[in-house]
């Protein structure tokens, strides 16, 4: 029988936020083990979840979420990208569910995350440096609000660092290229990918009765999208093929649960530090003298900016020399 969340016990590691009837977003509280958001989804014959939190704590507890909700544990689990704040919680829920993502996705936690994992507990004390880095630009920051982040920051990197020996680092074991959907009595899911904007590979899910996009890190909103990975362009243009589907309900992958404005808003800031970055090269000025336009001061994540229109010029450098490289000799 499907209880509702108000006798939920709940996590300090999220708030749970029911979209629509048999539809959870797990909202990640800030400094705990959950960093990026997570969903639970009632099929109606079994249980499917989208994304599983950074640390497996964080992870267990949404377990016990979905089972209390639903009645029964998730049957599936969608990893919408890479990021260890939507995959490292899988070891909860294997064997009982099947865990799906891209080819691309698993082929990089197969290999790259893998690999930084290893890297990670053979010197922890790097990661431990960095933290006490970190907790003396705290104690000197004079921007309250760049201060809390930062120290949501630490915690959350705290969290992972105390969960990482029993870490137990677990694949999908089901991947798809294009398309996937999966039929329960209640609701089918859709499982879409355009190609990789935020990461090499990012997948949503897409609920037609619902008219709900779960979009991972396509979407955030009001914080700052991570750049670190991505391509802008391609980014935007997946974007616009969303805009395509019929959604009225976006569950991002960091804030709260949003419309198609706030898909709109991370539109705006791409183009908008394109033209930023792009203008400031062409000018020889110095990057770090680009601060953060007005529409996007109250954003969470605002120590990713900088990092932001770094990437954003490693970018623009790159294409414009891969187009070069591409001209005939008598072009």
């Amino acid at each position: 029988m499907i209880r509702g969340i108000e006798a939920f016990t709940g996590s300090r590691h999220f708030r749970l936020n029911e979209v629509a009837e048999g539809v959870f977003a797990a909202i990640a509280v800030p400094g705990t083990g959950s960093l990026g958001n997570a969903t639970i989804v009632d099929l109606g014959d079994a249980t499917l979840v989208v994304d599983t939190f950074t640390t497996v704590q964080a992870a267990e507890d949404l377990q016990t979420a979905a089972e209390y909700l639903t009645g029964r544990k998730a049957s599936y689990v969608i990893n919408t990208h890479w990021h260890s704040d939507h995959t490292c919680g899988n070891q909860v829920f294997v064997p009982a569910a099947q865990i799906i993502s891209t080819s691309i996705t698993r082929e990089i936690m197969d290999t790259f995350v893998r690999n930084r994992i290893t890297q990670q507990l053979a010197k922890p004390e790097a990661i431990y440096d960095a933290i006490d880095e970190l907790d003396e630009k705290i104690q000197r920051e004079t921007n309250e609000k760049l201060r809390q982040e930062m120290q949501w920051d630490n915690a959350s990197d705290r969290e992972y660092m105390k969960m990482l020996p029993d870490l137990v680092y677990s694949l999908p074991n089901l991947t798809f290229d294009q398309h996937m959907t999966i039929h329960g009595s209640k609701r089918s899911v859709e499982l879409i990918t355009f190609g990789g904007g935020h990461t090499q590979s990012d997948a949503l899910v897409f609920i037609p009765k619902d008219r709900i996009a779960i979009m991972g890190d396509l979407v955030l909103s009001k914080h700052h999208p991570v750049l670190m990975y991505a391509n802008p362009q391609q980014w935007l243009d997946i974007l616009n093929k969303v805009e395509q589907l019929d959604i009225e309900i976006i569950v991002p992958g960091h804030g709260e649960v949003c419309s198609l404005n706030a898909l709109h808003e991370v539109k705006a800031y791409i183009t908008d530090l394109l033209e930023i970055v792009t203008d400031a090269a062409q000018r020889n000025e110095n990057l770090d003298e680009i601060t953060v336009p007005s529409a996007y001061q109250d954003w969470f994540f605002t120590t990713y900016f900088k990092s932001n229109v770094q990437s954003i010029y490693e970018w623009i450098e790159k294409s414009g020399k891969s187009r070069t490289d591409q001209r005939q000799p008598n072009d």
